[in-house]
């Protein structure tokens, strides 16, 4: 069956929590009838330090959180009836383990009126879901993977949304996905909230502004006649912030037996609508490159480009392991305003040294701004604006190594560790911007322990 691809920087980056969302609805239209008989029942045990280390006097704290988190997720089978009904559910519990000394501000936890990390939330929800034919209709909160929206995976719990899906594979080697979003539950937090974007929704001095969407509609498919070659298109509305299209093309080359070439294209194009709650948006964002695989080892090299007088934003909090950006990393995005930017990745699964289950992704990227583009009048982008920014540039270094547990009592255990190392250069921090996006040293620490209930 045709899938949307994954996003091409997620290659070793996704943690093991409950993603796959398209993948696992795919199966479901083809499962026998029984609301009992197909049902599924599964837990996740996540225990999650992150710490980041800024060094900048614009930031006032270094964020740090130690948490652990219990997640129950309940997927049911569908009646046999002419149309297929089903329900699926999902209820979670966050803990605080450590608030990093009061220095809250992880994304882990909600914060409470004095900026500390909350001892604990929770929260829960749930979506019904039809299915006819080749087509799953699911109505309720959900989660969402797909060019334009996705559910962030990156903390301790997934992003969710509440509002209205529908996939359908009736035709040959085509997979349509629709939606329309009303809210979203951001992964820090019980309850939904309105739909703001990453980099929108701040002014000059960094302050969370009025910059709401009421609901996001979108439109798309993926095409793949072949195994390798895939293409997919998407037309979305954040109504009052913008219209946003997509547009990729991916393939693999089979170089003998032992090398498979894939060159891939991402291409975003965004322009204001509506109220243009954010400001003039006219914004166009490129991105390819290419991976070579051979004995287990990939190395890819991307190169992105972002043609506008704003950064390239999207819908917050899609997760970078999401977002169809290939130079976006674990702490920056490389997508600020004329950003050009390239990326070196290599990953390997260490079989070489008799550790299959060992996975090891280092990868580095360096990007130019030109943050005298950015209207400094503008309403969503303003604070962005630094008249010395002619030449912003910027590197990261990412590491991260992940060991899954094969077999025994502890049998799909996950431990995974991630550095991050961000360093800018003269020009690239705006003085009017507080949000942290300087110099820093990022390092998280998950532990994940499925559990397959029912």
């Amino acid at each position: 069956m045709v899938m949307p691809a994954k996003a091409d920087n997620a290659l070793g980056q996704r943690d093991t929590i409950f993603t796959g969302i398209n993948d696992r609805q795919a199966v479901e239209l083809g499962i026998p009838a029984g609301l009992v008989e197909g049902a599924r029942l599964d837990g996740l045990l996540r225990n999650y330090y992150f710490h980041r280390d800024n060094h900048s006097d614009l930031v006032r704290r270094d964020p740090a959180e130690w948490a652990q988190g219990f997640l129950l997720s309940f997927r049911s089978g569908f009646t046999d009836t002419p149309v297929g009904v089903g329900v699926d559910a999902h209820a979670f519990l966050g803990l605080k383990l450590d608030g990093g000394g009061g220095s809250g501000g992880a994304g882990l936890l909600p914060l409470d009126s004095s900026g500390k990390p909350v001892d604990d939330f929770s929260s829960a929800g749930a979506a019904v879901k039809l299915r006819y034919l080749d087509t799953l209709l699911k109505a309720g909160d959900q989660l969402v993977e797909n060019p334009l929206v996705a559910s962030g995976t990156s903390r301790l719990f997934p992003q969710s949304y509440r509002g209205v899906t529908l996939k359908n594979h009736g035709l040959q080697d085509l997979w349509l996905d629709a939606g329309f979003l009303e809210s979203t539950r951001l992964r820090n937090q019980s309850g939904h909230s309105h739909l703001v974007t990453a980099y929108g929704a701040g002014n000059k001095a960094g302050v969370a502004a009025d910059r709401e969407s009421p609901h996001i509609g979108w439109l798309g498919g993926t095409y793949s006649q072949t195994e390798d070659l895939q293409l997919s298109l998407y037309g979305g509305q954040l109504t009052d912030i913008w219209n946003q299209y997509y547009l990729s093309v991916s393939d693999a080359f089979h170089a003998g037996t032992w090398l498979v070439l894939k060159p891939y294209l991402h291409y975003f194009k965004t322009r204001d609508q509506g109220e243009s709650q954010l400001g003039r948006i006219d914004n166009d964002t490129y991105s390819g490159g290419i991976s070579a695989t051979a004995y287990g080892q990939t190395l890819t090299l991307g190169l992105q480009k972002v043609d506008g007088r704003t950064p390239f934003d999207y819908l917050t909090q899609d997760d970078r392991i999401y977002l169809y950006l290939g130079n976006s990393q674990q702490f920056a995005d490389f997508n600020g305003p004329g950003e050009k930017s390239w990326r070196l990745q290599y990953e390997t699964s260490l079989a070489f040294l008799d550790a299959p289950t060992l996975q090891l992704t280092a990868a580095y990227t360096r990007g130019e701004a030109d943050l005298t583009r950015v209207d400094p009048n503008s309403v969503g982008y303003g604070y962005i604006f630094n008249p010395d920014g002619k030449n912003a540039k910027h590197w990261e270094r990412d590491i991260a190594i992940k060991y899954l547990v094969p077999a025994g009592l502890a049998k799909d255990l996950s431990l995974t560790l991630r550095w991050a190392s961000h360093r800018e250069g003269d020009g690239y921090t705006a003085p009017g911007n507080t949000r942290g996006n300087t110099s820093a040293d990022e390092y998280r620490l998950i532990a994940d322990y499925p559990i397959s209930l029912l």
